[in-house]
């Protein structure tokens, strides 16, 4: 009260919310309930503007975690007491980690992001400053294949599986990349990344450096080269497909490879392991976390640093230098990125 002791000294802020308020009766987005203002404005937006997993992505959080929360909220009334309260009842009524926590407070933020871009919401975004629940499930431990473990693999596949599997192994490529490679795009040395695909979506590569061309190592090339003769050697289509079409990478695993890896004693880790995988083989080896960075095709550094390279115990390490020929390779891979940068 000490601040406001005269009639005069609070009429700047009688001014400042008459004209907020007198601007939302002309401002037909600013009286929107969240629900009305994200299913009539913002996913129509991200349908235009984002990848296909993406939308579906969003619409999946906003269906199963956010709508019926606090959907009926004005868009212009919402706080982040709303948020903090919705995320803690989340946390309570399911066992979800702090990770997915937080990929369901960005895909709000996103939305207030875009209510501000559209007239439908002013100030700072009340998503900001929106804890995560503290007691909330620490996120699982992920997992990267280790040298001598995908030497092992390979060897126990058979030959269409075997390349997929080095491919991914021994250039990072994610799995929609790995859908999407075609022969033009193979030139014996390298690997050109001109799309990806997702279900039957063709995207553009995820980011400008996921376009950066990645390295083939002798290993990959020789498996690579003697799948293409067992295919006719062909010079266009898809490098990996079922002859009738698109190969279905999700069946291929859990058909074929995941019970090869499961029978030689190693639990499947899905197709990130092998991305992990290259990315913690690489810096075990030598390569700064710029270098590792590059390989993968990250466009932000500490998503390398933190998600990625994952450290080997000694009894893994001297394994690995079992394998003398392949971390030569594996080196020149990383020198190859190092001189083109």
């Amino acid at each position: 009260m000490n601040d406001y002791r005269r009639e005069c000294d609070i009429r700047p802020l009688f001014t400042e919310f008459m004209q907020r308020l007198n601007a939302a009766k002309f401002t037909p987005e600013t009286n929107l309930t969240l629900k009305k203002f994200v299913e009539s404005i913002y996913l129509p937006f991200i349908e235009s503007e984002t990848r296909a997993s993406t939308k579906k992505g969003y619409r999946e959080i906003w269906n199963n975690h956010i709508c019926d929360r606090v959907g009926d909220i004005r868009v212009r009334e919402f706080r982040t007491v709303h948020a903090s309260k919705m995320l803690r009842a989340i946390a309570e009524e399911n066992d979800l980690s702090k990770t997915t926590l937080q990929h369901i407070k960005s895909v709000l933020s996103g939305i207030f992001t875009h209510a501000k871009n559209e007239g439908a919401f002013d100030g700072a975004n009340p998503i900001q400053d929106t804890r995560i629940p503290s007691n909330a499930r620490e996120p699982g431990e992920t997992y990267g294949y280790n040298l001598a473990q995908i030497c092992r693999i390979l060897e126990a596949l058979p030959l269409l599986p075997k390349a997929v599997v080095a491919t991914a192994s021994y250039t990072g490529l994610r799995e929609g990349e790995l859908r999407g490679v075609e022969w033009p795009d193979y030139t014996g040395v390298a690997l050109n990344v001109n799309r990806s695909i997702w279900k039957n979506v063709v995207n553009r590569p995820k980011t400008r450096a996921s376009a950066a061309p990645v390295p083939v190592i002798r290993q990959l090339a020789d498996i690579l080269n003697a799948y293409r003769s067992s295919m006719g050697n062909p010079k266009t289509g898809m490098i990996f497909h079922a002859g009738d079409g698109m190969i279905d990478f999700d069946k291929l695993a859990q058909r074929v490879i995941r019970p090869v890896v499961e029978t030689i004693g190693m639990d499947w880790y899905g197709w990130h392991g092998f991305r992990r995988g290259i990315a913690s083989n690489l810096y075990e080896l030598g390569a700064n976390e710029k270098i590792v960075q590059r390989i993968l095709r990250h466009a932000k550094p500490h998503v390398t640093k933190d998600r990625y390279i994952k450290a080997f115990d000694p009894a893994v390490l001297a394994a690995m230098k079992t394998l003398e020929t392949t971390l030569d390779t594996l080196k020149q891979s990383a020198a190859i990125v190092q001189q083109a940068n």
